[in-house]
C-alpha cells in the first residue's frame, strides 16, 4: 500500500512496539539485541516503533533535494588532467 505506520500492542509481558516500512507487508517488532523490547506503556512502545521507522526508511530514501536533470547533467561532466570532458552517451539523440 506503500504507507509506513507503526502501532504498540498489549503482550503478556507489556506494550511492543511494532513498526512496518513502506516497502513491508508484514508488521516488524522493535528489537535490541535481537530481542523484542517491551515498555510499560502503549506510548513509549509507539514512539520507539516511530524511531526505528525513521531510522529504516532515512537509509534508503534519503535524498538532499536536488533535481534529478541537475544531478544527470553535473554526472555527464568528467574531469581529465585538469579539463572537464562531456561524457556522450550511445543512442541517446540530442
Amino acid at each position: 500500500m506503500n504507507h509506513s505506520a507503526a502501532r504498540s500492542n498489549w503482550t503478556v509481558n507489556g506494550y511492543e512496539g511494532e513498526y512496518r516500512p513502506v516497502w513491508a507487508s508484514s508488521w516488524r517488532p522493535v528489537r535490541l539485541n535481537g530481542r523484542p523490547v517491551y515498555f510499560t506503556t502503549a506510548l513509549a512502545a509507539e514512539v520507539a516503533a516511530w524511531r526505528v521507522l525513521y531510522a529504516v526508511e532515512q537509509r534508503v530514501m534519503k535524498r538532499d533535494g536536488e533535481i534529478v536533470f541537475a544531478a544527470k547533467s553535473a554526472a555527464d561532466r568528467l574531469f581529465r588532467k585538469g579539463k572537464v570532458v562531456e561524457v556522450e552517451r550511445m543512442g541517446e539523440s540530442a
